[in-house]
């Protein structure tokens, strides 16, 4: 089957999960195996945000340089077998150690995905961005389900993390090599050392704040939630996951068309309203069946903030694309770092459904701020020498 440049970048994202997915999976075998208690395991698991940050920060620049495909041609064959590094982890320092040099890595090739989906995008005058989010949270949950199915007859992470470079080695070159070398998009703007926020991404961020927020804490305390709030079987609350992220998946394979017919504003903003409903479905559920709708909603709701902030980016003008792009990654990190330890936090003192009910105002946040997804909108910075 012969593939364009928009199903060759689809493909990519998807490849791209298979990584992170595969290790977030063996991770907990990781620390039984390394007997690290709770407190110690959370504080190894900060190596990643940590190199995933640097990496947003550094990488622009070079991704602009060497471009998009080569980056992604050698580096995602690069992050699967730095997975072999926390197979062979001996100690918390080692792990941690790992998970920063993955985090660094896997930084480079998360900016030149998308960066690339955005120049097809460009270049074929259609949105891909949304789609190519929804192939990537496709792979990460049939990763997940290989995973399970290689645990149960006995596989080991090691051995799944070797058995992962080879795969990916032979399917990256497979759909990539073939990707036409892509064109950068245009740009008034000059280059800048690092990627660092600018007035314009730290706008678009505002937007996605309440969704990244959302997004990161459902996905890590859902199934808590249901549990300890409606006293649910783990079977029964484990259904709390599946809500979110199948109503994700199919908001972000239906965003590019409703973007191309309605804009990404009122999108945005409709989305957004779904999110408040979400949220307040959660928070007031009188039983099991109505939370569960709530967050399907939320899932839907956050579906294609994401994907939509790294297009804005892209489009802003007064830098590359990639240095922009870069900046609005190291913003999402740092929104997705906080958000899961700031909410157990608020749970400790609150409990569960008042720590949930302090995001109802973040939708509100981000139907005001929906309008800088358009460039124009914007405030541009001083090194296009335009006008806003």
């Amino acid at each position: 089957m012969q593939l364009g440049a928009a199903g060759r970048v689809m493909a990519a994202f998807a490849l791209h999960s298979m990584t992170v997915g595969t290790l977030f999976a063996r991770l907990p075998e990781v620390q039984r195996e390394l007997a690290l208690s709770e407190a110690t395991f959370g504080l190894v698991l900060l190596g990643m945000p940590v190199g995933v940050l640097l990496g947003s920060i550094l990488i622009g620049p070079l991704v602009e340089k060497w471009g998009p495909k080569r980056l992604m041609l050698y580096g995602m064959p690069l992050i699967a077998s730095l997975v072999i590094l926390v197979g062979i982890s001996t100690s918390a320092a080692m792990l941690t150690a790992a998970m920063f040099i993955f985090g660094f890595a896997f930084a480079t090739s998360n900016v030149a995905i998308n960066v690339e989906a955005d120049r097809v995008e460009a270049s074929e005058g259609r949105r891909i961005m949304s789609r190519c989010h929804g192939w990537w949270a496709l792979g990460f949950l049939a990763t997940t389900l290989v995973s399970a199915g290689l645990i149960r007859v006995g596989v080991t992470p090691l051995g799944q993390f070797i058995g992962l470079t080879v795969l990916m080695a032979l399917l990256i070159s497979a759909f990539l090599i073939p990707l036409p070398v892509s064109k950068a998009r245009a740009t008034e703007g000059a280059s800048r050392r690092f990627a660092l926020p600018g007035m314009n991404t730290l706008l678009i961020g505002a937007f996605a704040l309440g969704a990244i927020l959302l997004e990161g804490t459902t996905r890590s305390w859902a199934v808590i939630y249901v549990r300890d709030v409606f006293g649910a079987a783990d079977w029964l609350a484990a259904y709390a996951l599946p809500a979110i992220v199948v109503t994700q998946t199919a908001g972000r394979f239906a965003g590019d068309t409703l973007v191309e017919r309605w804009g990404d504003v009122a999108v945005a903003r409709v989305l957004m309203l779904v999110l408040l409903v979400g949220t307040a479905v959660v928070v007031f559920a009188p039983w099991i069946s109505v939370v569960m709708l709530g967050f399907a909603l939320v899932g839907l709701g956050v579906s294609i903030a994401l994907p939509q902030s790294f297009s804005a980016a892209a489009r802003l003008g007064d830098r590359p694309a990639a240095e922009n792009m870069a900046a609005f990654s190291t913003i999402s990190v740092l929104i997705g770092f906080v958000g899961p330890p700031l909410f157990g936090f608020a749970a400790e003192w609150f409990g569960l459904r008042a720590a949930f009910a302090l995001f109802i105002p973040l939708p509100l946040i981000s139907l005001a701020f929906a309008r800088y997804l358009v460039a124009g909108n914007a405030v541009i910075s001083a090194e296009s020498g335009a006008k806003p």
